[in-house]
């Protein structure tokens, strides 16, 4: 699930009309998650809260925001980070990643109910 989630996250964020990246690079898209999930949230975040957020070190979300704004992906108002205003406004692979969480939640549901019970017989 983390890995088919990790892809459509990917997808999200750098369709295949749109140049991604030269070398894949897990914590750029780790931010751009960052910032999708505070602008859906309504409340969008700086660079410091996006880094403690993601459990990163600030320098290493400021490079990877840059990078995500010299893409277009993303815009910086007033030190916050927001998704480009067409992004934010039609969320690619909305249904993939309900699908995704869907079918994880079957299989895990039943792991995860027993798991409980069984820590509160002890």
């Amino acid at each position: 699930m983390h890995i088919e989630l990790s892809l459509a996250f990917h997808a999200c964020i750098f369709p295949l009309d749109q140049v991604a990246p030269s070398k894949p690079d897990a914590d750029l898209t780790l931010v751009a998650v960052a910032v999708m999930l505070g602008h859906a949230e309504g409340h969008p975040m700086n660079a410091t809260q996006i880094a403690a957020r993601v459990q990163m070190l600030r320098p290493s979300v400021v490079t990877r925001l840059n990078e995500l704004l010299a893409l277009g992906l993303i815009r910086r108002i007033k030190h916050k980070y927001y998704l480009e205003p067409a992004r934010a406004a039609d969320a690619p692979h909305l249904d993939r990643f309900e699908l995704i969480l869907s079918e994880g939640f079957i299989v895990l549901g039943p792991y995860l109910a027993g798991r409980q019970l069984s820590k509160t017989d002890e």
